[in-house]
């Protein structure tokens, strides 16, 4: 098959502007952005649909400002029901930039008993999927396990997938078996980075092929899988913004045309090296 096209997730580049990311992107060669909707302009967003078609790029992976039904580690309400509305929400407004998919996660349901936590996630996210379905519009749910896969049966919604994120994937058992085995639900548009050998914190990535990740095989196998035209570059590179460590070689404080750039360059050694499984 074809290279996949590049794109690349904003939070990778966190201290620029939504109007700088799309410069920076084009620049480096990329043909996609993953829009996180903290980086959209308040107000009305059609400057920000404007520009980016004026920059030619295609818009991505786009994570909302609440993106699950029970709490994540990230500013939002607690309670599910407003949780599942601010995702509704977002997904209406994602809707005119025509994403290929639109992230969601489950969130932690606290103490609540766990047949009715599943139960609150599961109406929440087919709320948010016939929302969504309105539009035309995909949920990539993340990541890929067992429980995954029996979560979206649950949901019963055509149009809640799998979303592929290798930093969470690539060293759990049988990932290559499973990626072939579960590729027709896997969103193709796919997260992309590295792990760092000596990773320091849960934001502490690295970019494709400066860490330890076999990313020849995990893309030979999502090539056998026929699950991915798109890689969407996500990096987290802690410098005091997310926890109280500052990574001295954070990549958010580096150059961010560089940083993507040399994110591309190590997808692309990546996917040339590509394996089929066996």
């Amino acid at each position: 098959m074809a290279e996949p096209k590049f794109s690349v997730s904003e939070i990778t580049t966190l201290h620029q502007t939504f109007e700088q990311d799309l410069a920076c992107y084009h620049e480096a060669g990329a043909e996609g952005v993953g829009i996180w909707e903290f980086k959209l302009p308040e107000g009305d967003d059609r400057e920000a649909l404007a520009k980016l078609r004026d920059s030619g790029l295609e818009a991505t992976t786009c994570i909302p400002g609440v993106l699950s039904v029970w709490p994540v580690p990230f500013p939002g309400p607690t309670d599910p029901k407003e949780r599942t509305e601010a995702l509704c929400a977002a997904v209406r407004r994602f809707a005119p930039f025509e994403p290929e998919v639109i992230l969601c996660l489950t969130g932690h349901p606290g103490d609540a008993e766990p047949a009715e936590g599943r139960r609150v996630l599961v109406e929440g996210m087919r709320r948010a999927a016939k929302v969504a379905a309105e539009y035309g519009l995909t949920l990539g749910l993340e990541p890929l396990h067992p429980q995954t896969i029996e979560l979206l049966d649950e949901i019963s919604e055509p149009n809640v997938q799998l979303l592929y994120d290798v930093y969470h994937l690539w060293d759990t058992d049988d990932v290559l078996e499973d990626t072939v085995r579960h590729g027709s639900r896997i969103n193709r548009s796919v997260h992309i980075c590295d792990w760092r050998a000596d990773t320091r914190n849960d934001f502490d990535r690295a970019l494709p092929g400066d860490g330890i990740m076999d990313l020849p095989a995990i893309f030979g196998a999502l090539e056998a899988a026929g699950a991915v035209d798109w890689v969407d570059l996500e990096i987290f590179s802690d410098d005091g913004t997310f926890t109280d460590q500052d990574f001295e070689d954070s990549l958010w404080k580096q150059d961010p045309l560089d940083v993507v750039r040399r994110g591309k360059a190590g997808f692309e050694r990546a996917w040339a090296a590509r394996a089929v499984p066996a």
